[in-house]
């Protein structure tokens, strides 16, 4: 069958302007029923009177040209620059070949990581100190003439040798400082500094830790200083510096104190 007389096309992108066409099985023909079928061409589908096909465009993936990227705008090489330096990747993926929404959604997750890492840095120190302050082992809710009014002269011998009887009563001494200590197990703390101090009573002397908790009065103490420490039993301690070995002791979490000048 010849193009003039009929004839059926497969490809329904395809038209053929100049023969009618067939609604139902979509043959061409010249003539004026359709050749396969028998249906006369209706005035609409005749040569003429016929719409024109609308031709879709295939999806095509790209325009045959090729780019070479440089090395230092492929998107290996920027993700590793930004892990380690954030604003040079920031910068490279931005003058790169990236598209817009994933320039945008890299520097947002970069702000994120790291202004939040900061943030989140620096609030959790504070919380830390914070936490630190309220959970010292001596009471901070009290005036100092409170606490001082609290502490009543102790006998040396029964602190010394009932230590854990004493945890947290509130004591009071004269004591001599004899040497001075850094507790170097305790690195977190803020309060690593002890006094090695000796109390003489009945022509016995007793050697004591003094924990420094003062928060204020900061003066240095030395050896030889006779102090009146006001503060709370600590049971038995034992502190540890890498140069002078170990001590171990009864021992004074001192709050306040009050230095003997001669």
């Amino acid at each position: 069958m010849s193009k003039q007389l009929g004839y059926f096309d497969d490809d329904s992108v395809r038209d053929y302007p100049e023969l009618n066409k067939c609604p139902d099985c979509e043959t061409f023909f010249a003539s004026d029923c359709c050749p396969l079928c028998g249906k006369t061409c209706p005035e609409e589908m005749r040569a003429g009177n016929r719409k024109p096909i609308k031709v879709k465009k295939r999806a095509s993936g790209g325009n045959g040209r090729v780019v070479f990227v440089p090395w230092y705008h492929t998107t290996w090489f920027i993700l590793l620059v930004t892990f380690f330096q954030p604003i040079i990747g920031l910068i490279l993926a931005w003058t790169g070949y990236w598209k817009k929404h994933w320039k945008i959604l890299l520097t947002v997750l970069v702000l994120f990581v790291y202004l939040g890492g900061f943030a989140l840095g620096v609030f959790g120190d504070l919380i830390g100190r914070l936490w630190e302050k309220e959970t010292l082992p001596v009471n901070t809710g009290l005036t100092r003439e409170e606490y001082v009014a609290a502490c009543n002269m102790t006998d040396a011998e029964a602190l010394y040798r009932n230590s854990a009887q004493y945890v947290d009563a509130y004591v009071s001494l004269t004591l001599t400082v004899s040497g001075i200590w850094t507790d170097e197990n305790d690195y977190e703390s803020d309060y690593t500094t002890y006094y090695e101090c000796q109390a003489e009573q009945d022509g016995k002397v007793w050697t004591f830790l003094v924990r420094d908790f003062r928060q204020s009065e900061q003066f240095n103490l030395t050896v030889g200083d006779v102090i009146t420490v006001y503060g709370q039993g600590g049971g038995t301690a034992t502190i540890y510096n890498y140069t002078r070995g170990s001590v171990t002791a009864p021992c004074i979490r001192m709050l306040y104190l009050e230095l003997t000048v001669d």
